[in-house]
């Protein structure tokens, strides 16, 4: 899997960051409610999946052919997903966010999965994208700050290693 997955990213940008959700209509005032245990990264057509398991202590990552709502929603709400990337990204995708490095914590690869407590991302432009399945809700999305605030979370008994890939050429 984590072949598949540096075949994707490899020298592509991210082109788009999609959180997915369900949308309630009130006296006529759509409201978008996201669910935080999904993010998708739009990279050359297809997407990486993140989602938050194990009771929002670590994080599943897929490659997946679309944005998938993967919850249960009432029949009078419709599914929904919003574009984040203008939020998280630091640069417009005129100067590029090409992944260059990625490090995974404590990752385990599967077949068609792979597992890890926390995953850092860096881009080309050298922002840091970390994400964090801990948080409360779901996967909070940050920089380095974010790490930092992770890695005082974590149990004073829990070895974490590292695993770091170079992405870009």
């Amino acid at each position: 899997m984590i072949n598949t997955f540096k075949k994707v990213v490899r020298n592509n940008d991210i082109d788009n960051i999609y959180l997915t959700g369900f949308v309630d209509i009130e006296d006529g005032i759509a409201q978008f409610y996201p669910d935080l245990r999904f993010i998708y990264f739009e990279i050359n057509s297809k997407f990486i999946e993140f989602e938050s398991i194990n009771q929002y202590s670590k994080l599943r990552i897929k490659v997946v052919n679309s944005v998938n709502h993967n919850f249960e929603i009432d029949e009078d709400m419709m599914k929904g997903k919003s574009s984040v990337s203008e939020i998280i990204l630091t640069q417009d995708g005129a100067i590029g966010n090409c992944i260059d490095i990625i490090k995974f914590y404590n990752l385990e690869e599967k077949e068609e999965e792979l597992i890890c407590d926390a995953i850092e991302i860096k881009l080309k432009n050298e922002q840091v994208i970390f994400l964090d399945p801990s948080f409360y809700f779901g996967i909070n999305i940050g920089g380095n700050e974010q790490k930092e605030i992770w890695k005082l979370n974590l149990d004073n008994n829990v070895e974490i290693n590292e695993t770091y890939i170079k992405i870009s050429d």
